[in-house]
């Protein structure tokens, strides 16, 4: 071969191989990204996904609705039903999930009022509800009487806040409370 030809081979080979791998840089790049995007967007419907469960379980403890939660009903809720996570990540006798197995994750719901006092909820006054499966303990005994954060001992955990209105069953001690659902991923 001439000089002028290697020079053009080497430049077009040299030319191809970078453009190879800038592609699969951009491909991994997007497709990380995407994987990622989708995570958070399902773990966005968890409110959803609870106010919709509540529909199919028992009436008198489906607590949600509408930016509200019913006093009566969420005592009712707190006193039979220990274990939440199924029906804030899973699905409830033929509801439909977000699509993500709830024993993958463990969850805490818990309400705070202005002050940020927690609200007792049941006939124990529990301030916090679920289980944590992984370390053997509750969101009660981790958050409140060992003062800790309950996903400390989890991979990754997710809070997310909801303000809503606290009906008591009377509009002169109605109030605007803040409901807290943390997510903990095993």
């Amino acid at each position: 071969m001439k000089k002028g030809q290697m020079i053009t081979f080497d430049m077009s080979t040299t030319i191809i191989i970078f453009i190879v791998f800038i592609i699969l840089f951009l491909l991994l790049f997007f497709f990380a990204q995407k994987t990622e995007q989708k995570h958070e967007f399902e773990l966005e419907y968890a409110f959803a996904n609870l106010e919709n469960n509540l529909r199919f379980g028992p009436a008198d403890q489906a607590f949600l609705r509408n930016y509200r939660v019913n006093r009566i009903k969420l005592n009712n809720f707190a006193d039979n039903v220990p274990d939440i996570d199924a029906y804030v990540l899973g699905e409830i006798e033929g509801a439909h999930g977000i699509g993500m197995a709830a024993e993958g994750y463990d969850s805490c719901l818990y309400f705070r009022d202005i002050n940020g006092e927690f609200i007792g909820m049941g006939a124990s006054d529990l301030s916090a509800l679920g289980r944590l499966s992984k370390i053997g303990s509750t969101c009660e005994i981790e958050m409140i009487t060992n003062n800790r954060n309950p996903c400390d001992r989890y991979k990754q955990a997710l809070a997310m806040i909801k303000p809503v209105l606290m009906d008591e069953g009377y509009p002169e001690i109605n109030q605007i409370i803040q409901m807290n659902l943390v997510i903990c991923k095993k």
